[in-house]
């Protein structure tokens, strides 16, 4: 093809991949030539003078149709950010469960040509979460918990976040605290159930099974799993979700119940989903900012491409957000704003 184009190999490679100093007749005859041929570069030959350009994916288990959360979308923008700071290629993979019977992760990342990879969505039951142990390339994992010079986990600290909401409400005279947690095969989830746990136990208040229901990270499942609550947990005054997705679906079955929130049940979520803020004329609930998080695994992954670098497990910040469905509770059904 160079030989065609009457041009060196390096500027056919700079013509196919974009790169602004190819005149543009130049950029558009190699390209005429590449159609007719039939030709794609190939990803793992992608070098310029030796030096290749760094690929970064950012590989989410389980997308679904929506994501109300936000999180997915705020994740990919920080990242995406991280690696035009760092003049990074960026790809977006996903994955499920059965995908990953078929295709080991590093097969995925060998074939995609990965430099670096930030995971998230994994359950402890897929794959690629027992596989991610032995990574020989560099990754950061979401809610990850690894002892590997190559993968580092990122999260904020979900135990003392669930630790100090369900303090807060035993502060505010709550007792009969019920959880409504999300998938049991989630380290996040298992991490906010330590945390309320370990609150409940140091004010020597009943915990159980039944005052534990998954929600399943979803809407419909919590509304559902409220009712149970309702039934087998008498007296329930608060419930702290474990998403505020989730907190939208214990609302609906509560006012279905007939119930009002503040007034009559307390209600927190996690995380601080845009509409967190308009939701019963604002819910309460632990925010965390998916941008910044895809943000610093980004730049935590060129860290340890570029320098060698080893992490242990990275902590971001998280902020208690106080608004209007948490009220102090008093035995004689009196109530106050707080």
């Amino acid at each position: 093809m160079a030989r065609e184009a009457g041009v060196s190999i390096t500027t056919v490679s700079k013509a196919l991949n974009g790169y602004s100093d190819v005149k543009p007749e130049t950029k558009k005859r190699i390209q005429q030539i590449a159609q007719r041929l039939n030709y794609m570069p190939d990803a793992n030959a992608r070098s310029l003078g030796g030096k290749a350009r760094k690929n970064l994916a950012y590989l989410v288990s389980g997308l679904a149709k929506q994501d109300e959360s936000g999180f997915v979308y705020g994740m990919l923008s920080g990242m995406y950010q991280a690696s035009l700071d760092h003049q990074f290629d960026f790809i977006i993979l996903t994955t499920n469960a059965a995908k990953q019977g078929e295709l080991s992760y590093i097969q995925l990342c060998r074939q995609k040509n990965i430099d670096g990879v930030l995971v998230s969505g994994l359950n402890i039951n897929e794959p690629y979460y027992r596989e991610l142990m032995n990574s020989e390339i560099p990754c950061v994992v979401m809610e990850g918990e690894y002892k590997s010079k190559n993968v580092c986990g990122l999260s904020i600290d979900n135990a003392r976040a669930a630790y100090d909401v369900t303090h807060y409400l035993i502060g505010m005279g709550h007792k009969k605290i019920a959880l409504m947690n999300g998938k049991s095969t989630a380290t996040v989830s298992q991490r906010r159930l330590k945390g309320y746990l370990q609150a409940m136990a140091e004010a020597g208040l009943e915990t159980g099974e039944a005052w534990v229901e998954n929600g399943e990270f979803d809407e419909d499942e919590a509304y559902r799993a409220t009712f149970r609550l309702l039934d087998n947990c008498l007296g329930v005054t608060a419930i702290f979700c474990s998403s505020d997705l989730m907190a939208i679906g214990v609302l609906r079955a509560l006012k279905e119940r007939g119930l009002k929130v503040p007034e009559d049940i307390s209600v927190i979520g996690f995380d601080d989903i845009p509409v967190a803020r308009y939701i019963n004329g604002g819910l309460t609930t632990v925010a965390q900012d998916p941008y910044e998080m895809g943000r610093i695994g980004g730049e935590i992954l060129y860290h340890m491409i570029t320098e060698k670098k080893e992490y242990g497990h990275v902590y971001v910040p998280y902020q208690f957000v106080k608004r209007n469905t948490v009220k102090v509770y008093y035995p004689a059904n009196r109530t106050v704003n707080t």
